[in-house]
């Protein structure tokens, strides 16, 4: 059944935004099928706030100069020159080439003759700073994983604050608590008819819930921590709580005011008079309190077909690394350090991407959210004296896990297409709170900040948007083409708004009919293919 919005949208929002929501009538699971367009979203939120231009370089050669410390740091490499910017693909770079759409690139600190080598010296910078292979795998020749990315550059999140720039990423607007449903949870509920044997379309593993803010109850993310946090809360596998209770019985299904639905509930006897119980509660209090009854109704509904499915059998099949690991470069249990052996940690530790694998292999989900940071937890909220040359280090070990894992899903063959990949399906969304304080001045908060997509239906190998150079200090984000929420093209500085439009947009979900966001809107032009 369709949840009934205006109910909850009364209770969170102004008449005002209410009444742009009834304008707009938002629909409920409409999403239709794009052919070429991904099915799954794979949400990376990087923890911290990023120096992004330590790892890109969507700076000119002027601004190289005047924005970015020159090369040192040895064998804690940090700053570059322009003479150190190569495109990914190993194309002629053109540092002053105008325009705000420019091939992927970035510092080179990895030896191309020998990306494993972490004891060379640069001559490219003077043997200032000794060799650092991590970030190789997005410039990889033998997978171009540049060739399905594209970077968003200079997004102003209207926010410095961690809460309110975690929210505008995943939302589109800044604030302390959601205006607007996640991301993540709109595409979930955009799925969800085209797939309906994906029980636990939104979940998330560690970080900022992706809030479904009025969406149907199928579109609340399922906190999991593990694939052992599984097995307490949606299976029946314990004795303890489910001796005796397990039959389950095929009844009718009926929305929460009684009505026919079509198909079946597989439910037990305690599922059956809990739901009966709670359809008798409908009217008997306000019509907010039986907006609540109704999501508790339709999640629990939801959870009695999820755990018939036994969702653990199925995670317990399904590998997570099968695929990368033949190439001998890439091992699973690999190992970063920052200097010779200062802080060392295996690449697993940087995030749940192994649980990550193996729900979007299963094919259980359609959207995973994770908290991810670098080797030994580090967390990129910090300010330290050093903080500079600590993030860039650290930021290129994360990001190097972030490359795996695209490469990862690269090889794996799509369940639902065989001639589609995983990574083909999925849309890989990295983000994080904001970006940083240019390194020249420090590592402090900056609402400037960039978003990384990877994978479906993306048009790869490029970055779009730039800084204002002209600006002194850490420069906010210069104009790029976008496509307004009215259809017409425009030129600005692009926002969150445009983010999380454009990451929407991929899906094929319509403005206004799909997804709706306050302040209005933009889609970066030419992100997704087609």
């Amino acid at each position: 059944m369709k949840l009934s919005r205006r109910r909850l949208f009364g209770l969170a929002l102004g008449a005002t935004q209410m009444g742009l929501m009834a304008r707009y009538g938002l629909s409920t699971a409409s999403a239709a099928t794009v052919p070429g367009r991904p099915t799954k979203l794979l949400g990376i939120w990087l923890d911290g706030g990023l120096h992004w231009e330590s790892f890109f370089a969507p700076l000119s050669r002027a601004g190289i100069t005047k924005f970015i410390p020159t090369a040192q740091g040895g064998v804690i490499p940090f700053g570059y020159l322009p003479e150190q910017v190569e495109n990914f693909d190993r194309s002629p770079v053109d540092l002053d080439a105008p325009g705000p759409a420019r091939k992927l690139r970035g510092p080179i600190y990895w030896n191309w003759a020998d990306p494993a080598d972490t004891r060379g010296l640069n001559p490219v910078v003077n043997n200032q700073q000794i060799y650092r292979p991590w970030g190789y795998a997005w410039a990889d020749p033998t997978y171009k994983l540049f060739e399905k990315a594209s970077l968003l550059v200079g997004a102003d999140q209207n926010t410095a604050a961690h809460t309110s720039g975690i929210v505008a990423s995943m939302c589109g607007v800044a604030g302390s608590s959601f205006r607007a449903p996640a991301v993540q949870a709109v595409i979930a509920n955009a799925m969800a008819r085209r797939f309906p044997d994906r029980p636990i379309p939104n979940v998330s593993l560690g970080g900022e819930l992706p809030n479904a803010f009025g969406l149907p109850a199928l579109a609340n993310p399922t906190v999991l921590r593990s694939a052992s946090s599984v097995e307490p809360t949606l299976s029946d596998k314990r004795d303890s709580a489910w001796k005796g209770l397990r039959t389950r019985t095929d009844v009718p299904d009926l929305a929460f005011d009684g009505s026919p639905l079509p198909g079946t509930v597989p439910a037990t006897a305690v599922d059956a008079a809990l739901l009966k119980a709670l359809r008798a509660e409908r009217g008997v209090s306000s019509s907010g309190t039986d907006a609540l009854m109704e999501q508790l109704y339709e999640t629990y509904k939801g959870e009695s077909r999820t755990i018939r499915r036994d969702i653990l059998s199925v995670l317990g099949n399904t590998p997570s690394w099968e695929h990368l690991k033949n190439d001998a470069r890439y091992p699973v249990d690999w190992t970063a350090c920052i200097g010779y052996a200062d802080v060392c940690g295996p690449g697993t530790s940087t995030g749940a991407y192994d649980f990550a694998l193996r729900l979007l292999k299963s094919d259980l989900v359609t959207s995973v959210n994770l908290r991810a940071s670098s080797i030994a937890n580090f967390s990129f909220d910090t300010h330290s004296a050093n903080g500079v040359q600590m993030h860039g280090n650290y930021l290129r070990i994360a990001l190097e896990m972030v490359g795996r894992m695209c490469l990862e899903m690269s090889l794996t063959p799509s369940k639902s297409d065989p001639a589609r990949s995983l990574l083909d399906e999925t849309l890989v969304y990295v983000y994080s709170d904001f970006g940083r304080t240019f390194p020249k001045q420090g590592s402090d908060h900056h609402p400037a900040t960039c978003a990384l997509l990877v994978g479906g239906g993306i048009q790869g190998n490029q970055m779009l948007g730039g800084y204002d150079e002209t600006m002194n200090g850490s420069p906010m984000g210069s104009p790029v083409a976008l496509v307004e929420e009215d259809g017409q093209r425009t030129m600005r500085a692009p926002r969150s708004q445009d983010i999380a439009a454009t990451v929407m947009n991929a899906f094929g979900l319509a403005p206004g009919k799909d997804f709706f966001i306050p302040g209005g809107y933009g889609v970066y032009d030419g992100v997704v293919k087609g």
